[in-house]
């Protein structure tokens, strides 16, 4: 965070001092109960309890309602009242943003959000300073306080931009302020929070708002929800990124570099025809990178830097991570979340990737469908089918539906299975695994079996 004097933050917080001196420096700024407090920090006490003792740290800079449950308050203390802790915060994060000028990419989509960001933020970090959003922790509250790790020595900024619900993601933009967003893909996620797919799709489109009307959005021309979007009213700039002829940014000849651990493409746009490497399989790791090379040129990456800098990214954990498994069987790991749109990217890795290997495809429950639960479940099944897995194995109640569905499409109904437990579940695999054996977990193991994975994984690989 950067320094900055209370006598300047007092107004932004509509505060009144009552006790101690406002000529000192914030260094930090904290909510009590939530975030590290450390010496000269600003503190908001959103609790109205009865007694909150403060930590044993100076200089303190308290912003309450309630100063009477203060307990402890030395003379190095300052004590600000405000009517209301919460829209004083905000008015601290919102104006703390506007203090920097830099360039902010914000990021949004089904699914490949969170890579696409890990890319582009790996790409600009070679060089420049970067605060991104960690992992895919993107809840709203979170947002906020990525926002304070940005500093004078910061060049760029790259926000994940999820939505669970109505409004979100607007919510986030009024703080982040992105010049740049990017949409990876609209699948079928988060239904519950929103009734129905219109309103989830809605939702993602928002990103046209949140850049603003001189911004520039990326979409993924391959997509088509995205390219059903109206953009009748957007007067800022529209690049594509994709396989699509139409695409500025066009990736063909894509092959699977089994050698590699990775894709081998060729990126056509404005500036020629490049050899291109990402690693991890799919295809739609291609289509991150593209996202990804894209956004950076248009902060002032070259080109040529933005490719090479890929060559050395490494994906995040359990997204379609390889291990040794029991028995020697191969194992994939893509456990990190799951909805349609990335089972069908999972999928086609493990049959890409199989090299002669009998292909086991273990898909849990999908979260958060609402009245949809069904027919996405259904859907998944028909991929399954679709991508001729040898063996199917749904794991719980909820995912039934995708073994109807396999069998429907013609899935010999031997070789499909419906498990509820994870006994059930060791029991098959181990069954199955072998070294002629590619097992793919692809499954939210948060939900249904956490050390699932740890009970396949051979005990020289973990790590």
């Amino acid at each position: 965070m950067k320094n900055l004097p209370l006598r300047q933050l007092i107004p932004v917080l509509e505060g009144k001092v009552l006790s101690g001196s406002i000529t000192k420096t914030i260094h930090n700024a904290a909510k009590y109960g939530e975030h590290l407090i450390t010496d000269s920090s600003l503190v908001f006490i959103l609790k109205r309890k009865a007694s909150l003792p403060l930590p044993a740290v100076r200089n303190l800079t308290v912003v309450t309602s309630n100063p009477k449950a203060l307990k402890h308050v030395r003379d190095d203390v300052t004590v600000i009242y405000v009517e209301n802790v919460r829209k004083a915060y905000y008015r601290f994060v919102s104006f703390y943003r506007s203090l920097f000028h830099l360039p902010v990419i914000g990021v949004t989509g089904t699914c490949g959000k969170t890579t696409t960001k890990e890319m582009i933020s790996w790409i600009l970090s070679e060089r420049k300073q970067v605060v991104r959003t960690k992992l895919s922790h993107n809840g709203l509250a979170r947002n906020l306080d990525y926002l304070l790790e940005i500093d004078e020595k910061t060049d760029y900024a790259v926000f994940e931009m999820g939505v669970s619900g109505p409004n979100q993601l607007l919510y986030s933009a009024h703080y982040f302020r992105p010049q740049i967003g990017i949409i990876t893909a609209i699948g079928t996620d988060h239904i519950e929070g929103f009734r129905s797919q219109d309103a989830y799709i809605a939702e993602k489109a928002k990103m046209l708002k949140a850049v603003g009307k001189n911004g520039t959005i990326l979409l993924n021309r391959d997509d088509e929800t995205i390219q059903s979007l109206d953009l009748s009213e957007f007067t800022g700039k529209v690049l594509y990124y994709g396989q699509d002829a139409k695409a500025h940014y066009r990736a063909h000849s894509i092959r699977f570099n089994l050698n590699k651990n990775g894709m081998d493409f060729t990126l056509s746009c404005h500036e020629g025809e490049f050899a291109c490497f990402v690693p991890g399989y799919g295809t739609h790791n291609v289509s991150n990178a593209l996202a990804a090379i894209s956004a950076s040129t248009l902060v002032g990456v070259k080109i040529q830097d933005a490719i090479r800098r890929l060559h050395t990214f490494r994906h995040i954990k359990s997204h379609l991570q390889f291990y040794e498994g029991k028995k020697g069987s191969l194992l994939i790991d893509d456990t990190w979340n799951t909805n349609p749109t990335s089972i069908e990217a999972a999928l086609e890795v493990l049959v890409e990737t199989a090299e002669g290997r009998k292909t086991v495809a273990v898909l849990g429950e999908i979260e958060e469908l609402g009245d949809y639960a069904e027919q996405e479940h259904r859907k998944v099944g028909a991929l399954a089918a679709k991508n001729n897995v040898d063996v199917l194995i749904a794991v719980g109640k909820n995912a039934y539906p995708i073994c109807l569905e396999a069998a429907k499409q013609g899935m010999n109904s031997k070789a499909i299975h419906n498990v509820t437990t994870q006994a059930a579940l060791l029991t098959l695999l181990d069954q199955l695994a072998s070294p002629q054996t590619s097992i793919l977990l692809k499954t939210s193991m948060r939900r249904s079996f956490s050390n699932t994975l740890q009970a396949l994984v051979a005990k020289s690989n973990e790590d």
